[in-house]
């Protein structure tokens, strides 16, 4: 791998976690005038625009597919994800949450290992184990944190770990453009109706910030994909703790969140395990195709 594609692929990842955690802080700010429904609804709105040029660019074949109830999962999967996330940073510090939100290969593995039986090795369960250990650093007894929060970030780490997996599954038949632009049609619908119920519209103050979260969204999922496209997983994963020390800051500097050692370091061992086991995945397909 040329080092200008692996200096190009961290850049990006380091763009990524900036940006990812000043829009999940922009949700923080917005949740106090607008319900978690409401949130989700114009992130999807917002997402679906973003994705308009390639619709037209591509024309109606873009949505021809004989998977559509892997794309309903999937698109399932970043619905409630996207309401458990957003309730999760409404209601615990971010650092907390973002730090949870590090479990989710953890979690696709074990799905992958259950559902559809890839091999139990001893990487994976060493990775399971150290997983699961720096979770339960994050999520000890914090009794001036709601639970709700709490498990609104692992709900959304789970979610996630699904989206991962069909993903995968879908990469391996389907269009880039079709899997990125598919789960925003699909999810529309059914996040309008839930913030039909709960609506609470933005106020003239709230409607930029509003718009910055959805571009927002929409820039740090593509800098993500562009980042993983450039170089091996194993190579960026590491800077992904920019997203928690970034989340940590503007916790501390906006929101007047406390620094919590425990938090930091549980979201090490959980990184740890996710770099160790992204690199030995890399290896063992790399020896599978010799």
């Amino acid at each position: 791998m040329p080092a200008s594609a692996l200096y190009r692929g961290i850049y990006a990842m380091v763009l990524y976690t900036i940006i990812q955690a000043v829009v999940w802080a922009l949700v923080r700010y917005l949740s106090d005038d607008l319900s978690t429904s409401t949130l989700v609804f114009f992130r999807n709105l917002i997402g679906l625009a973003t994705v308009l040029p390639v619709v037209i660019r591509t024309g109606p074949g873009l949505f021809k597919t004989s998977r559509l109830p892997l794309h309903m999962l999937r698109a399932s999967a970043a619905l409630l994800g996207g309401l458990a996330a957003f309730y999760a940073v409404a209601h615990a510090p971010l650092a907390t949450v973002v730090a949870i939100t590090y479990a989710a290969p953890i979690f696709a593995s074990v799905f992958a290992m259950l559902i559809y039986k890839e091999g139990v090795t001893t990487a994976r369960l060493s990775v399971l184990v150290v997983g699961m250990a720096g979770i339960l650093m994050v999520l000890r007894p914090q009794f001036d944190i709601e639970i709700g929060g709490l498990l609104g970030a692992i709900g959304a780490a789970l979610a996630s770990a699904v989206a991962f997996l069909t993903v995968k599954q879908l990469s391996a038949t389907e269009r880039t453009e079709t899997i990125v632009a598919l789960p925003f049609v699909l999810v529309l619908p059914f996040s309008a109706a839930l913030a039909f119920y709960d609506w609470t519209p933005p106020s003239l103050s709230d409607v930029p910030l509003v718009l910055l979260m959805g571009v927002g969204f929409s820039a740090g999922q593509y800098f993500m994909a562009r980042a993983f496209s450039l170089a091996p997983a194993a190579a960026v994963l590491p800077f992904d703790f920019f997203r928690l020390l970034a989340a940590a800051l503007i916790g501390v500097l906006v929101f007047g969140d406390g620094i919590d050692a425990w938090v930091l370091a549980g979201a090490l061992v959980i990184l740890a395990a996710t770099i160790y086991g992204a690199k030995t995945e890399q290896s063992a397909a790399l020896k599978a195709a010799e």
